[in-house]
């Protein structure tokens, strides 16, 4: 198997953990909206506000991909759990979480693992909660094609999206996936890379 493959692999598998995951944690928290759980109407109000968004990604940003995980536990100033190998989750005091990913693949001495991808956790709890006015319609959703640049596809869906994850690509820019939510818990995420500080669509999941 060559070296190529080899990376290829090694990131196909940490990016079905790191999907598995999300999707889990989306399953859960519908599951306790349709069991009519008597805390959910009043932990709506304050999920769907701005100061939590911005305290999920204020934890997410602290984390960079090429750190070690040393710089990483510095930098988040938490105990991490490691559910695999060389995968990490790391949660604070309000539930605010990011998982990463370590290989020495993409670090420069070939032999010190670093992050090459750092997804976010606890997002799901915001998306669910959305009001209709910050959700996409299907029409909408289905305008979205491979090859559309990241500012063609906010134009088209009225909105920054939300990042879920970022991958350090083979070619030396991190590729970025964002997720647009529709009615209930479906959704559009896109995969967002691209040369010459250009950001292009390029995988699309709509459902």
């Amino acid at each position: 198997m060559t070296k190529s493959r080899i990376k290829r692999l090694i990131l196909l598998l940490v990016l079905l953990v790191f999907s598995s995951v999300f999707m889990a944690g989306c399953g859960q928290q519908s599951t306790q909206d349709a069991d009519g759980d008597s805390e959910t109407g009043d932990r709506s109000e304050a999920v769907d506000s701005t100061a939590t968004l911005d305290k999920i990604y204020a934890f997410y940003d602290k984390v960079q991909l090429g750190q070690t995980k040393a710089e990483v536990d510095t930098a988040l100033g938490v105990t991490a759990k490691e559910p695999m190998t060389d995968v990490f989750q790391y949660t604070d005091a309000n539930g605010n979480g990011v998982m990463i990913g370590l290989s020495s693949v993409f670090s420069q001495d070939g032999s010190s693992k670093v992050v090459f991808n750092k997804s976010v956790e606890g997002l799901e709890a915001y998306l669910i909660t959305l009001p209709d006015d910050k959700r996409v319609t299907d029409e909408q959703a289905q305008s979205i094609t491979e090859g559309m640049t990241y500012e063609e596809t906010k134009a088209k869906l009225g909105g920054d999206g939300y990042e879920l994850s970022s991958t350090q690509g083979f070619e030396g820019k991190p590729e970025i996936d964002r997720v647009w939510m529709k009615k209930g818990i479906s959704m559009i995420t896109v995969k967002f890379s691209g040369p010459d500080g250009t950001d292009v669509a390029k995988t699309i999941v709509d459902f």
